[in-house]
């Protein structure tokens, strides 16, 4: 007869090996696909706020997108362009929450996703400085 006493061992130390292995990949790519989305979506609102019938929404610029906390909420980061006339940081962020679902729509069309993400806006001035949320 053949000893089996060794098997179960040798195979629970190769599984543990293969999940350690492949979990730590799916971190990575579950990471890549997170950042994917977030161009993707830097891409759609960009575009949505260009076509915009709102003066003040056309004047902005998407500086980036991340995940806040997760690919499911994105905070979404704008500032107006270098020929932007002043407008005030409150009146832009009341019209950039009014037109929110009008840009997760457009989102939305942009994206292969069973849900689209939430969309958050923060106010940037210059190079990525939060003013205000």
């Amino acid at each position: 007869m053949k000893d089996f006493e060794g098997r179960d061992s040798r195979r629970r130390g190769r599984r543990a090996h293969e999940e350690d292995f492949f979990g730590s990949q799916g971190r990575g790519r579950r990471e890549q696909k997170t950042a994917q989305l977030c161009r993707q979506v830097l891409r759609a609102v960009s575009m949505a706020l260009a076509d915009s019938g709102d003066d003040v929404l056309r004047e902005l610029v998407v500086h980036d997108v991340e995940p806040a906390p997760d690919a499911g909420r994105l905070m979404v980061n704008v500032g107006f362009s270098a020929s932007a006339g002043v407008t005030s940081v409150v009146e832009v962020l009341g019209r950039l929450e009014q037109a929110s679902s009008f840009l997760r729509r457009e989102v939305a069309g942009a994206v292969t996703r069973k849900r689209a993400p939430e969309l958050m806006f923060r106010f940037v001035a210059g190079a990525g400085k939060g003013v205000s949320e």
